[in-house]
């Protein structure tokens, strides 16, 4: 049967004669069924940003990834000393962790205790990189610390 949504329903008739109160009552059970099977009407890479942390307890961090353009970020709680009030730190990005192709990304953590880095997808392509905080050593002694990503790999 083909219902016209802009007919009133009170000339709405189901094949087996129900009314249009049958037919509607069976399109909000399908609704009802279809949001609590978790589907979504919203495109997995809708706008906006996706948060996880890494999987290791130690990791003190949360990163997060721009669902269009793969962009990452990573902040971490820092408390100074004799500071009563700790900061957000964020991480400058290094290499790899800037704009990706446009596309629908995500974050998926491993379930490796040790890993303090996360898996940036992309769910149109397939493609995975690896992002983490990379430590460098500064000639002069002292080290700086960077978002870096590897190159996406299918």
């Amino acid at each position: 049967m083909r219902i016209d949504p802009f007919q009133p329903a009170r000339s709405r008739k189901s094949r087996s004669g129900a009314g249009a109160g049958a037919v509607l009552g069976t399109l909000a059970a399908g609704l009802l069924a279809f949001a609590a099977s978790g589907a979504s009407a919203q495109p997995a890479g809708g706008q906006g940003y996706e948060f996880a942390p890494p999987p290791s307890a130690q990791a003190n961090r949360v990163y997060g990834v721009n669902r269009q353009t793969g962009e990452m970020n990573v902040c971490q709680f820092e408390r100074p000393n004799g500071s009563s009030v700790g900061v957000t730190f964020c991480f400058p990005q290094g290499e790899g962790a800037g704009p990706q192709k446009a596309g629908s990304y995500g974050l998926v953590a491993t379930r490796y205790e040790g890993e303090t880095g996360i898996f940036r997808v992309n769910r149109d392509t397939g493609e995975m990189s690896i992002c983490y905080v990379r430590e460098t050593t500064r000639p002069a002694g002292g080290t700086d610390s960077s978002l870096v990503c590897t190159p996406a790999a299918r």
